[in-house]
């Protein structure tokens, strides 16, 4: 099988031997794929600092099996991500990595990534822009959140009301305790996932304890590392640090 170039981003990458990497992508029109990039830690090779973690490129491979041989390689977009938006970058290509099998294709999610990175570029806020991302990656996946009507009754969400969500179970209106299994949620912040606008910090809260709820069952006993990683370094900054290191570690919480 030879693929001609096609766009794809970069979710992450390895060193393999002693000149080449291991790289996985989520092409456009291929899906997730995984490809040996030959002597591209090589020197003078013409493809060194180009496979970075996050990049927009157009790719080219051949071969069959689990690993292709990438061929070609042509930038499309640089993106200069650092702190919160580098973390949440991070975070959202080991959530593609983790829900998407191999060579399954789904341009929509290439289109959702590729645009959540353009809005991190942007200086969009990381704890709103994932929110959207997560909400669209789970729909294209069919596993999506019902946000604009209640799972048991079908009634439409009001924007005054309190809800309740479970995996097994999907949205409900609120009407007593919440269960252990249980996430509450404003109608307000499920309105604002559905237009793309929330009203306040506590809505973006609330959307975001939601998503992660949704997401949790589908990720298995294993911790996302970029989680992890966000955790080490706020542990690190809480505990004081020196103020050089402070400095380089990402403040906030971009998820």
């Amino acid at each position: 099988m030879r693929i001609e170039l096609t766009p794809a981003i970069v979710l992450h990458r390895r060193a393999w031997r002693e000149t080449s990497f291991i790289v996985e992508a989520f092409s456009r029109e291929h899906g997730r794929i995984g490809v040996v990039a030959k002597g591209a830690r090589r020197p003078k090779s013409r493809w060194r600092g180009l496979l970075e973690p996050l990049a927009a490129l157009e790719l080219a491979w051949s071969g069959r099996g689990e690993l292709y041989t990438l061929t070609d390689i042509e930038t499309r977009r640089r993106h200069s991500l650092a702190g919160n938006a580098l973390m949440a970058g991070f975070y959202a290509s080991e959530l593609v990595m983790r829900l998407t099998a191999r060579d399954d294709p789904h341009p929509a999610i290439h289109d959702s990534l590729a645009a959540l990175l353009v809005a991190l570029d942007d200086r969009a806020p990381a704890v709103v822009a994932l929110r959207f991302f997560e909400r669209d990656l789970l729909d294209e996946l069919g596993y999506g959140v019902p946000l604009d009507i209640t799972s048991d009754t079908g009634e439409p969400v009001e924007a005054t009301l309190e809800y309740v969500y479970a995996p097994e179970l999907g949205l409900r209106r609120r009407v007593g305790p919440v269960d252990d299994d249980e996430v509450a949620i404003a109608g307000s912040a499920l309105q604002g996932l559905v237009s793309g606008r929330f009203g306040g910090r506590a809505d973006v809260h609330a959307a975001r304890v939601l998503m992660q709820r949704a997401i949790a069952p589908h990720l298995g006993s294993q911790p996302l590392k970029s989680v992890e990683t966000l955790k080490a370094m706020q542990a690190f900054k809480a505990s004081g640090g020196t103020s050089a290191e402070r400095d380089h570690s990402s403040s906030g919480d971009p998820q």
